[in-house]
Parts: C-alpha cells; structure tokens; sequence
C-alpha cells in the first residue's frame, strides 16, 4: 500500500526551484494535479502545475519573468529559459452559471479549499518535498483500484463544467481504468448538458480518447448519452450491429486522428463523416482525408500498373498507402470478429501495394510536374497558352501513364507536333 506522506517524487529542477522560491519567502507551494498523477504512475507528465497560497502580485515579485496569463483567476505563468510553469494561488470557485466557467474566483489561504474543487481524486493531489504528499480526497485508493471517480458529489462536479463528463472517459481510456458507478450514474443523468460546452472542447476530448491505448472506450460515450447530444451519427453507427467491428477496426488503426476517426466513421458513410468532422470543427486535412478513405474504400484499384498509376494520380501517391492501412484494417477487423476469411481480398490490396512501391522505386511519371515536357515546351512547338495547352498536358500524361516508357523529351514533342499536323489536315 502506498502511504502518501512517505512517497517519494523526483521533481524537475525547475519545478523544486519555483517551490524553494516560494517556500524561503514564507508562502506555502506545491506542485499539484495530473503532473502527481502521472508521476505515481510512472508515466512522464506533460507539465506540471504549481499551486500557492501566495498571490499573484507576490508571485511576479518574485520571479524576473512571468506573463499574467489568467491573473483574474490567479494563475501567473512563470518563464525560466525557454519552458513556462502555471502558478496558481488557492482558490474557490463561484457560481457556475453556464457549465464551464465559474463566475468568480475568491482566492484562499487554504489548500484544501482549493483541492476540493478539483474533477476527481486522482487529479487532487499536491507535492512537496517537506511535507510529502497532500491527499486529501483518496487519489492514491483510487489509483490502486484503477477508479475514475470525482471530488466530492459527482452531479456538483459535472454541474460546474460539462466537460468534466469527457474528461472522466477520456481518462478511462488513457489510464485503462474505470470510472466509478456514481460517478457514472451522474453522467448519464446530466448529459444533455454537454450541449453547453464548444464542439472545440468535446472534439479535444474525443481525440484523446481515440489516440489512446483503448480507443475503444468510446463507446462509454454512447452508453451514457453523450454522443445522442451532439453527434448522432457516430451514435446511431455504436447503436448497430456493426458496433463490435468498429470498436475493432478502432483497436487495431493506426494512432493518427485520419486513421482513427475513418476507423470510427467508417460505417456511417462518406457524407454523414464529413457531416461529423465539420461539426466537430476538425482540420480540413483531417475532414478530407477521413471523408476520401471511407469513399475510396468502396471503389477497388485493378491489379495492373497502368490502373495503379491512374490511382496514384488521381488520389495522390502519397494516398495509396494510407487507403492500403484503411482497407487492411477493415478486413483483418471483419476477420477477427466476424471469422470469415478475408485471405483474397487481403492478398489483392497487398499485391496492389507492391505494384505501387514498384512504380515508386522506378520513378514512372503519375503527375504534369513529373512529365518531361512543359507548357513552355509546347508554345515553342506553336501552341497558344491556355486551355489548349493544359489539354494537351493531360492528352501526354495518359500516355505516359499507360505506358512510362514514352515519358522521354524528343518522343513527347514528336506526338504533340503529330498531332498539331493531323489537326491542320
């Protein structure tokens, strides 16, 4: 059993630095939240917050560089060399009145007060090298029994920011635990209010929990009514038969938000994806990419080179081993929960695939940039600019891509002057 006052963690150099600083001019400091989660975990934190009881004015006195970034709600980011560091004094939160932000903040000389508003206990606990760890609210407990579970009352903590609702799964999916039956029971009752919170917000969520280890957590989101809210065609495809082979597909997809998010909106369609992905205001790389596997996916690529280069010019080369992932993914899923044997299908997307890296490796000529003559070669040929040249650009790159061979200077501009001769007849 861990005892918090006995545990040991090894603080950053810069970290023990703003700590001391605090502590030698008579304020209390810690070090507190996912930075001491992650450290018991042994897991690397992304960055560590400090909290104190000083204030912020004191806090810039102390330190030769610091920006107020959130100084109304107490928080003055400390600069040593290149990296920042949140310093916050104690707080108590306000009224929430729209189910993310508090509508005052009083500030406070008590730690526990301001561990109190924390979402939940693994994320309430706070360090320091003299008095060990401060956990008030059973962080440690609960990271012994894998538990997600909030700071005091659940439908409290979710009133105050709806977004915590996410958060709880998301870490789920991260930390591969579970989150607690109340806690869980004042999810589904206050889900409705996620629609308070900006599809930025929910999309941050989602993609975490999707580039997690167990993406398939997502489909918590739906049993609890999250996803009904404000994406029903994610729902609706986690409501189906099909649900199982997603959660797979999602399983075994590459960690990118593309692979991913094709993986979860396979089933819904090409349309009903894009539909999705705009409301979720993703990237537009991210938005098409997903939206053209699901649509390629449907569509097969022969299995000769002349069918493959077409391919690698009509959806890109840089596209062929993506759609190659995505349809694999596919039938391997189907394979592992459906147990019919996909061998043929597997077997002809990888032998596309070598045909692809051949043609590659060779260099054959797939795109106008790669063909051997230009619009400037043709103008000296006699050709006007314009939409007569872009047509006999493309007449070229046919040819070439049904055969590369013919993909040489003097052989291009000998077609062109015989067909410039045959339309003067």
């Amino acid at each position: 059993m861990i005892k918090p006052g006995r545990l040991k963690i090894e603080l950053p150099k810069d970290v023990k630095h703003i700590l001391d600083t605090l502590t030698e001019n008579g304020y209390e400091a810690y070090a507190v939240g996912g930075c001491i989660r992650d450290s018991i975990l042994k897991r690397s934190p992304d960055d560590w917050d400090i909290t104190t009881n000083a204030l912020p004015e004191q806090v810039k006195e102390l330190f030769k560089r610091t920006v107020d970034t959130g100084i109304k709600h107490g928080t003055v980011t400390v600069m040593l060399d290149k990296k920042s560091y949140e310093v916050t004094t104690y707080r108590i939160d306000g009224e929430y009145e729209d189910g993310r932000h508090p509508k005052s903040v009083e500030f406070s000389s008590d730690l526990v007060e301001d561990l109190k508003r924390r979402d939940f206990t693994i994320n309430a606990m706070a360090y320091n090298e003299k008095d060990g760890l401060r956990d008030e609210f059973g962080g440690i407990g609960d990271i012994r029994k894998g538990m997600i579970r909030c700071v005091g009352s659940p439908e409290e903590r979710f009133n105050e920011d709806a977004l915590r609702m996410m958060r709880a799964i998301r870490f789920s999916a991260q930390l591969g635990f579970s989150v607690h039956r109340e806690t869980m029971d004042a999810i589904r009752k206050l889900a409705p209010n996620i629609k308070k919170i900006s599809m930025e917000r929910v999309q941050a969520e989602l993609i975490k929990t999707l580039l997690s280890d167990k993406p398939e957590t997502v489909e918590l989101f739906v049993e609890c009514g999250i996803l009904d809210q404000i994406l029903p065609h994610v729902a609706s495809v986690l409501k189906s038969p099909k649900k199982t082979i997603v959660l797979k597909m999602l399983h075994n997809a590459e960690k990118t938000p593309v692979m991913r998010y094709a993986a979860l909106l396979y089933y819904a369609g090409p349309d009903a994806a894009r539909e999705t992905l705009r409301t979720l205001k993703l990237d537009n790389y991210t938005t098409e990419m997903v939206e053209k596997l699901i649509r390629q996916e449907a569509i097969p690529i022969k299995v000769n080179e002349i069918d493959v280069r077409q391919a690698m010019h009509d959806l890109g080369v840089d596209f062929i081993p993506m759609l190659r992932d995505f349809k694999r993914n596919i039938y391997k899923s189907k394979e592992e929960v459906m147990f019919i044997p996909m061998g043929k299908y597997l077997v002809q997307i990888e032998t596309v695939y070598k045909m692809y890296q051949q043609i590659v490796e060779r260099g054959d000529c797939v795109s106008l940039k790669d063909l051997a003559v230009n619009g400037k070669d043709l103008i000296e040929l006699g050709m006007k600019p314009g939409e007569e040249i872009g047509n006999m650009l493309n007449l070229l790159l046919r040819v070439v891509i049904e055969k590369p061979i013919e993909n040489d200077r003097q052989v291009l501009l000998a077609l062109v002057e015989g067909k410039l001769a045959d339309e003067k007849k």
